[in-house]
């Protein structure tokens, strides 16, 4: 399986870029934690049970409000402590469900934010689990599947929450797995990654019309488990985690999909390592992304990230105040072209001089050929930068993904 080097670049040039859009926000109270559940209700960001300390299940539910920056400590939460559960928001509701306490657990709830209570709903007539994937559609049905107990499963549920009732649908056609990344768009499912016999780069999609699975473009990058996930305007995010060694990234990688053309492009990675378990959630346009464990442990601050200007901080077309694009990226031969993404030109007599910088730092490859095509050795796949020396003085970088 390939393997995609992640260490963060220690260039002046590239390093403020990884971190730039990420602010600090109010820490979460008590102690770290990881596997958060959480869902957004009324403007308000929820944080409920999870695991805090040395491996403490908990009950306890916690409301953030994002014009104070600040946590507020709800009544816990009624059900069973648990840990490695999961839940999301539909229709002004919120919904918690499965996980361990450490019994493995197939019951689901859902909370109202007017009366602050929690209404136990049918429980899942399958196995319970730790570690499913959780969708919540557009249409009102919640998507359970995968997951593990005493060992992984490839089962895929789906509960309708205005009849209360459970459905099995076809498996996934892959290995079974845990810890998978998920997310929707509008009413059609997603589930990616995970772990099983080996840590995965699949992504397939659920078709609901004819319950079937597609498996999707595979994802560009090194396999990975145990980060965090969402959808925005049409689109799907990963975030964070662990790669195929089952250890935390060197950096919070950051990925968005796109189902118009079924590909991935790099966004820029939250601050720290990457972390297994973290929690997020989305109010008015920004991610927060919160607690989980890091290389430095337990974690419980939280980071937040103006999603609207996603597009032009992942974009390689305009990072380095530039307008050239690397086509294709990730480079699959010995070329890639330089173009303008607009007009499809080349920088011809713009560009002095091109660098391949590897991700520690080292020059591999430099051409002052100013024609937009530029051939690069053969080189181990991996993660790149391309420094350009333009004829008005300045600097750009671009990433660069190669894939042989």
């Amino acid at each position: 399986m390939k393997r995609v080097a992640t260490a963060l670049l220690l260039l002046a040039v590239a390093a403020p870029s990884a971190r730039a859009d990420w602010l600090e926000a109010a820490s979460l109270p008590g102690q770290g934690r990881h596997h958060p559940v959480n869902f957004v209700l009324d403007g308000y960001g929820y944080a409920a049970t999870g695991t805090a300390g040395a491996a403490t299940y908990t009950d306890d539910v916690y409301r953030y409000d994002p014009i104070a920056d600040s946590w507020e400590i709800l009544p816990d939460f009624p059900g069973t402590d648990r840990s490695y559960g999961y839940g999301g928001t539909y229709n002004g509701k919120g919904y918690l469900g499965f996980g361990t306490s450490p019994a493995y657990l197939n019951d689901l709830w859902e909370y109202d934010p007017v009366s602050e209570e929690w209404t136990q709903l049918a429980s899942l007539p399958g196995q319970g689990r730790a570690h499913p994937a959780f969708v919540i559609t557009d249409d009102g049905k919640i998507f359970v599947g995968m997951g593990n107990w005493t060992q992984n499963l490839r089962d895929w549920w789906e509960y309708d929450i205005a009849g209360n009732a459970w459905t099995q649908r076809t498996d996934l056609p892959g290995p079974a797995r845990h810890h998978p990344y998920y997310f929707n768009i509008g009413d059609t499912p997603y589930v990616c990654f995970g772990h099983g016999a080996a840590i995965y780069d699949t992504v397939y999609r659920w078709n609901r019309d004819t319950n079937t699975w597609t498996q999707m473009t595979t994802f560009p990058g090194e396999g990975r488990v145990a980060g965090t996930q969402f959808s925005y305007g049409g689109k799907g995010y990963a975030l964070s985690g662990e790669g195929e060694a089952h250890l935390q990234f060197p950096t919070g990688e950051f990925w968005e999909y796109d189902p118009s053309d079924d590909s991935w492009r790099e966004l820029p990675p939250h601050p720290g390592s990457g972390r297994w378990a973290p929690g997020s959630f989305l109010i008015d346009g920004a991610l927060y992304v919160m607690a989980g464990l890091s290389t430095q442990g337990l974690e419980l601050d939280m980071w937040k990230f103006d999603m609207s200007g996603a597009s032009a901080a992942g974009n390689p077309a305009l990072a380095g105040g530039g307008p050239f694009v690397v086509y294709p990226n990730p480079v699959t031969g010995g070329r890639f072209n330089l173009l303008d993404p607009v007009s499809g030109r080349t920088p011809s007599g713009e560009i002095v001089s091109l660098r391949l910088i590897d991700v520690d730092g080292r020059q591999v490859a430099r051409t002052s050929d100013p024609s937009g095509r530029v051939d690069i050795p053969r080189l181990p796949s991996g993660r790149y930068f391309l420094s350009l020396s333009m004829a008005d003085g300045t600097k750009q970088t671009r990433p660069i993904m190669v894939i042989r």
